[in-house]
């Protein structure tokens, strides 16, 4: 495994504005990352030239940026909502920048591009509806995401904010039932130990039923719903049997932090020293899933 984080690591400032991705790309560099998740969502959270119709350069601006510094992009997240939703009105436009996103990632080089599921709240049987409304939606774009050399890996999620109605996919039960059904070349699971982590399950039990499957990973830490998406050892997640975990399942991708909220109140003045410690820190993780799960001091 190789240390990796999304590009929002750098992206909300304090003063409310957007970090220019070029410039996390940058600061990562500098701090020691050379590998990366390029999240597309932030990007459709507010007005970016991704959504624009000059995406095509701004993808290539990103593309070049990454080949300055050294970097490699890993893994995407693509842009998500909740397509079980009859009365979602902006249906059209979320499945024209999920599908902008594949674009990119074939730009990119971007192998694994994360998705979240949709869940049909309004179904008596809403395990059934929900499973057969994702095949349906899912199906046409791994077709899609197949020609342009992507795969599409599907997300864990929670619902512990939602009780006591459930999330699909919440369990990895369910999502292997998911991925294993669509029966695609090119799907495969992303496991975020965070989502495992709030809703109390056994992470190395989930990571052993999801196996193989795992192409992607979701890394950081939580106190509560409140206080999430920290640097690991901030808050109440087992990090030892995690990576444990990872090593017995032959887990062949990246360990990628998704910890946007990291630097979000950091002055950019201590941001570059705050990188470099997220490195260290990741160093230190990874060596926990060396050997029998034992601390290894760097060589």
């Amino acid at each position: 495994m190789r240390l990796s984080t999304s590009t929002n690591i750098y992206f909300n400032r304090p003063d409310g504005t957007k970090a220019d991705i070029r410039d996390s790309i940058a600061l990562c560099a500098q701090a020691g990352y050379r590998v990366m998740d390029m999240n597309f969502h932030d990007c459709t959270t507010f007005r970016n030239a991704f959504v624009g119709r000059h995406w095509r350069q701004w993808v290539e601006e990103i593309r070049a940026a990454a080949q300055v510094h050294g970097i490699e992009f890993s893994q995407g997240h693509a842009p998500f909502y909740n397509f079980c939703d009859p009365g979602y009105d902006k249906r059209e436009w979320h499945d024209r920048m999920i599908c902008r996103a594949v674009d990119c990632a074939r730009i990119l080089g971007i192998p694994w591009l994360v998705i979240h599921a949709g869940t049909d709240f309004s179904a008596a049987d809403s395990f059934a509806s929900s499973k057969r409304l994702n095949r349906e939606y899912l199906l046409p774009l791994l077709e899609y995401a197949e020609r342009q050399g992507v795969g599409i890996a599907v997300e864990n999620l929670w619902d512990l904010n939602i009780a006591p109605l459930k999330r699909y996919t919440a369990s990895a039960e369910e999502l292997v039932d998911l991925v294993d059904s669509l029966d695609a070349p090119n799907v495969g699971i992303c496991f975020d130990v965070e989502h495992a982590t709030i809703m109390k399950q056994d992470v190395p039990a989930q990571l052993r039923l999801i196996g193989g499957r795992l192409k992607a990973t979701h890394v950081s830490d939580v106190i509560n719903t409140d206080s999430d998406h920290m640097l690991p050892f901030a808050g109440r997640t087992d990090w030892p049997p995690f990576l444990t975990a990872l090593r017995e399942i032959g887990y062949q991708g990246d360990f990628t932090y998704e910890i946007h909220r990291y630097t979000a109140s950091l002055p950019d003045a201590l941001v570059p020293s705050a990188l470099a410690y997220s490195v260290e820190v990741g160093q230190y993780l990874l060596s926990l899933g060396q050997g029998d799960g034992q601390e290894k001091k760097p060589q």
